[in-house]
């Protein structure tokens, strides 16, 4: 087996399981909060906690691979969050279980960042397009299995075994991990930035906090924009200090190139619609028709399948045909109407119907997330992938939150116009059908930002020669 293979291998166990573990909590909630005895709004810490930590850690997991070596911090990630599930699944607690789901999310924050640095510095650029469309596979249809799993779990089994499933799978990438993979250092990982970390962290977090439960307590409450600023203050001087340092802890620097610096411009509006749409659809199914968790999450099923057929069919022959800023606009361009077209379905509409936009859907953006993922790092050199994919990652979970809190702020207010959750279904329609449309509207400006990518850029990616006459951006200072 090919070295880069075994690194899929095991980077793909790992995502398997974080990625299950975080779609099958949402499903158990209401569940945990009878089994605890606590109100439905201090359940959600056991979501939000794991959340922040996440987001906090994935700015220092590039400097943590690099300084270390990528597989003794991506095993001792694994080892934690293994460690985390099981003892979650002991929590006698509502604090037991919260605590435990911080160190679960420390573990998972460094699992993606690293794992996708190690992942793209085995595989060449010609073959990063196979790469990506294995990672994405498993990225859409670990989603879509997940509630359909923990709803199983919870319903038959116990709350407990949606944490100890995690065992088999953790248990392999760990023995994969040390058997198959090299360590691997950078020569220069800096020193410790502890200004970068403290800002980053707290920074991130504080935004996502705010994001979190600006949409339940009114995004002019007290405690809504005293966070909000607060991460807009360390973020602001996140920045400042950053660009002043010489190996900082998250390298904006990286930024400067032009290629680089589009692709995180276009990513978030991606992916802020992407994950906007799955919390607005479950809503919509559950709240607004009455069906259950399973078949909210069978509805959704559509897409995952869309994504894993265009991506794996065509995916890697359109991308070196067409080159990623056609297809980016052009998939950009599909999904937002696909999304829109969830705007101007009714009570009644037929469940063939949604499954079949779902579908719709899946196969359009499948194009965009080939693009991203196999192009992000076309122009960042290998010693700083691992930089890189710290910078992509935070913002990416900051796009993943904000979509979130975008629908469902745009929900809540349509719902408040007309009387609540207790009014007609009739009159709560349309605070769903507008859900829908701000998501496909977070998405329209990435087919503008697609636009000025260049293809040329990207050529080896594509199997192609690169294009020596491009002028280039001077490559980032170290």
């Amino acid at each position: 087996m090919l070295y880069r293979t075994r690194v899929f291998v095991v980077y793909i166990l790992a995502l398997v399981m974080t990625i299950m573990d975080g779609t099958m909590i949402n499903v158990a909630l209401p569940t945990l909060a009878r089994e605890f005895g606590v109100p439905s709004t201090s359940i959600e810490w056991v979501a939000v906690a794991y959340l922040l930590s996440l987001a906090s850690i994935i700015p220092v997991a590039g400097w943590l691979g690099d300084r270390f070596g990528t597989r003794r911090i991506f095993g001792s990630a694994l080892v934690l969050f293994l460690l985390a599930s099981i003892l979650c699944g002991l929590a006698q607690s509502l604090n037991q279980l919260v605590a435990l789901r911080v160190l679960q999310g420390i573990g998972g924050g460094l699992i993606t960042p690293i794992g996708s640095a190690m992942l793209f510095r085995a595989y060449p650029m010609s073959e990063r397009a196979k790469a990506a469309i294995g990672v994405l596979s498993v990225a859409v249809i670990a989603p879509a299995i997940g509630p359909v799993l923990g709803g199983v779990l919870v319903d038959n089994v116990s709350w407990r075994w949606i944490f100890f499933i995690n065992v088999p799978i953790g248990l392999a990438a760990i023995t994969l991990l040390w058997r198959w993979i090299s360590e691997e250092t950078q020569p220069s990982p800096g020193q410790f930035d502890l200004a970068g970390f403290i800002l980053s962290a707290s920074g991130v977090s504080l935004m996502i906090y705010a994001m979190s439960i600006g949409p339940d307590k009114g995004w002019l409450a007290a405690s809504t924009t005293g966070f909000g600023a607060l991460g807009l203050v360390a973020l602001i001087a996140l920045v400042v200090v950053e660009l002043k340092v010489n190996q900082p802890m998250l390298k904006l620097r990286l930024l400067r190139d032009r290629h680089f610096r589009i692709l995180n411009l276009v990513a978030p509006l991606i992916y802020s619609g992407f994950f906007g749409w799955i919390f607005v659809l479950p809503l919509y199914m559950q709240t607004l028709r009455g069906f259950s968790a399973t078949q909210s999450g069978l509805v959704q099923a559509p897409q995952a399948i869309g994504v894993f057929l265009v991506s794996n069919l065509a995916g890697k022959r359109l991308y070196r045909s067409i080159g990623p800023r056609r297809l980016m606009m052009l998939g950009s361009l599909a999904t937002a109407s696909v999304t829109a077209a969830f705007g101007l379905i009714g009570l009644d509409t037929p469940l063939f119907l949604i499954g079949s936009l779902s579908f719709a859907r899946g196969a359009s953006i499948g194009v965009v997330f080939i693009s991203i993922q196999t192009a992000v790092y076309a122009t960042t050199s290998l010693a700083d992938t691992g930089r890189a994919t710290s910078v992509f990652n935070t913002q990416r979970q900051i796009a993943l939150t904000s979509g979130v809190a975008l629908s469902a702020t745009v929900i809540a207010a349509r719902l408040s116009s007309v009387g609540g959750d207790l009014a007609p279904a009739a009159d709560r329609l349309g605070a769903y059908q507008w859900g829908f449309f701000a998501c496909a509207l977070l998405m329209v400006p990435a087919v503008v930002v697609s636009w000025f990518v260049r293809d040329d850029d990207v050529a080896t990616t594509r199997g192609l020669p690169p294009v020596r006459s491009v002028r280039t951006e001077p490559a980032p200072a170290s």
